[in-house]
């Protein structure tokens, strides 16, 4: 018995769907077989995991949770400062591009910015401010000692005001992480 299907009108970019089509003909499937199938396989081989929680697996994996974390004792990183710079450039362009989305000016954008910052405890206005303005280019320690306040409130904070999940930040949030370590 044939499953019963619904349809799905999407607006798509002209030079993606060219590709689909490519790709589609390629394989030698119809685009909405290739599609389907593409995304079925792609959902069953993502965890649904959340970020955080992926984030918590890498974190109690190298013993850097927030029960074993001293105030006093010198802490070791768990991004590269190179993860950490792509990061903060990332973040700044979402920042850029929304605060044009919205028309808005840089003054009244990082205002808006900071009321979803007063959401997160131990959020560093100052050094986001920074960041999002391109003055301070952020380290895998001070991603790390953000990290272990609980979440990324520039990250939490650019998702809230955006409204928009910012997959390529979030991406490169996780590719910020020292993965030598889990081998």
């Amino acid at each position: 018995m044939a499953k019963e299907r619904t349809q799905l009108n999407i607006n798509i970019d002209p030079d993606l769907l060219l590709k689909l089509k490519a790709e589609a003909i390629k394989s030698g499937k119809t685009l909405t077989d290739f599609v389907t199938d593409h995304l079925r396989n792609r959902s069953e081989k993502q965890p649904a995991d959340s970020l955080e929680s992926r984030l918590s697996r890498i974190e109690s994996f190298l013993k850097l949770d927030q029960s074993s974390y001293d105030q006093d004792k010198p802490i070791g990183t768990i991004f590269t400062d190179q993860g950490a710079k792509e990061y903060g450039a990332i973040a700044k362009e979402a920042f850029d591009s929304h605060m044009k989305k919205k028309g808005l000016t840089i003054h009244a954008a990082l205002q808006e910015v900071d009321h979803h910052l007063k959401n997160y405890p131990h959020s560093n206005p100052e050094l986001v401010f920074q960041i999002l303005l391109g003055t301070h280019i952020l380290t895998g320690l001070e991603m790390t000692i953000a990290y272990r306040h609980g979440s990324c409130a520039m990250r939490s904070a650019l998702n809230d005001w955006t409204n928009d999940p910012l997959e390529k930040l979030n991406q490169a949030f996780l590719d910020a992480v020292i993965t030598k370590s889990l081998a």
